[in-house]
């Protein structure tokens, strides 16, 4: 997750330079610094990294409050914690590094990008390790700030800062799941937008990110016509079929009962896991079951039967008085009472919902055939 950029390259090329403020500290490095980091070299080099943090906080007791001694040594500080993977350390310092870089000109704006990035993403770190909601929040808000800085003052930010920016804000938005942030999601999905412009190939993650934004706003047809997109981008990805399955049955769910809108949503559900199972996703027993539903909702009975049928072949089924009020019921909607009758009692036997008034319905229903029968003799 960290970019440490070179920060060694960046204290090799130093040059003393005297700010234009007359009152303002020198650009270069004291004598005693220079030697002391003559000596730091030798043990990062041999990877004493310890002893290399003791060497780094006796030189900055030593050196003045806004010196640049103190911004070269707090770089080093951070490249050294990073290395170590001690990124909550490495927050303090990387705070003295920008502060007094910002307000001396003691790095160049590439280096002041760079490092506001590699803060807002230890933020971002401390936010997303945290169990605390008031230090979550407040890491966050430091991680959205920060990195507001550097894409305010980049002119040529690259995909990868795009991609972090838009996750962070992203998670920021939706870190109260009942109170969502619609300005930052906004902002989220906007800078996702962005980053699409990018690149040829753009990154996916800037895809799941827009589709997450829009499922946060209840946008289901835009997010079918994003998950369509991604499915053929990424056929592999049983995830996304599964997504896309789910937001065609929730817009069939939310349509007219009855109406063509619904008829052509649940459609479109059906083929989705078609062409899922086709490629070994979405072929589960629940899958089967979910399938049955969606046919008898459009009244495609015989469909549902044979699929039932396929479907109870694979067994593991987890709700078992569910599929067999269903088979009752599809008997009786095809007035195959005989094959009705012993999965509705089963149903019944297993307390099946509304298995007892289907029960009652098959014998007077055979009795209504048979009397028409006799009627017509």
């Amino acid at each position: 997750m960290m970019r440490l950029g070179g920060l060694w390259v960046a204290l090799a090329v130093v040059t003393p330079v005297i700010s234009l403020a007359q009152d303002a500290p020198q650009k270069e490095l004291s004598d005693s610094t220079s030697e002391q980091l003559s000596k730091l070299r030798e043990l990062t080099d041999a990877k004493k990294y310890d002893e290399s943090l003791a060497l780094i906080n006796a030189t900055i007791n030593q050196v003045g409050p806004n010196s640049y001694d103190l911004t070269v040594l707090s770089q080093v500080k951070v490249q050294i914690l990073l290395t170590q993977a001690k990124y909550a350390e490495a927050i303090a310092p990387m705070e003295t590094a920008l502060r007094l870089g910002k307000a001396y000109n003691f790095i160049e704006k590439r280096q002041y990008l760079e490092f506001s990035q590699i803060l807002s993403q230890l933020y971002f770190q401390e936010a997303t390790s945290t169990k605390d909601l008031r230090l979550k929040d407040e890491f966050l808000n430091k991680a959205y700030q920060t990195i507001k800085v550097y894409l305010a003052e980049n002119d040529n930010p690259t995909v990868d800062s795009i991609s972090y920016a838009a996750t962070m804000i992203y998670t920021q938005a939706t870190i109260d799941p009942e109170n969502t942030n619609k300005t930052l999601l906004i902002e989220a999905k906007d800078l996702a937008e962005e980053g699409l412009l990018l690149s040829i190939k753009p990154k996916e993650t800037f895809y799941v990110l827009i589709l997450a934004a829009l499922q946060q706003e209840g946008k289901n047809e835009e997010s079918a016509d994003l998950l369509k997109m991604l499915v053929s981008i990424n056929p592999t990805s049983k995830q996304y079929w599964g997504q896309l399955q789910a937001t065609y049955l929730n817009l069939a769910n939310s349509a007219e009962p009855g109406s063509r809108q619904s008829l052509e949503w649940n459609i479109r559900t059906i083929i989705t896991i078609e062409r899922a199972q086709e490629l070994g996703f979405l072929n589960t027993p629940r899958d089967y079951f979910n399938m049955v539903g969606i046919l008898m909702n459009i009244r495609r009975f015989d469909q549902a039967i044979v699929l039932l049928e396929k479907g109870l072949a694979k067994g593991n089924i987890d709700n078992m008085p569910a599929t067999q009020i269903f088979v009752a019921y599809m008997g009786y909607e095809l007035k195959k009472y005989d094959d009705a009758l012993p999965f509705a009692e089963a149903a019944k036997n297993a307390r099946a919902d509304n298995a007892e008034r289907l029960l009652e319905a098959i014998p007077n229903a055979v009795k209504d055939r048979q009397a028409a029968l006799e009627a017509t003799i």
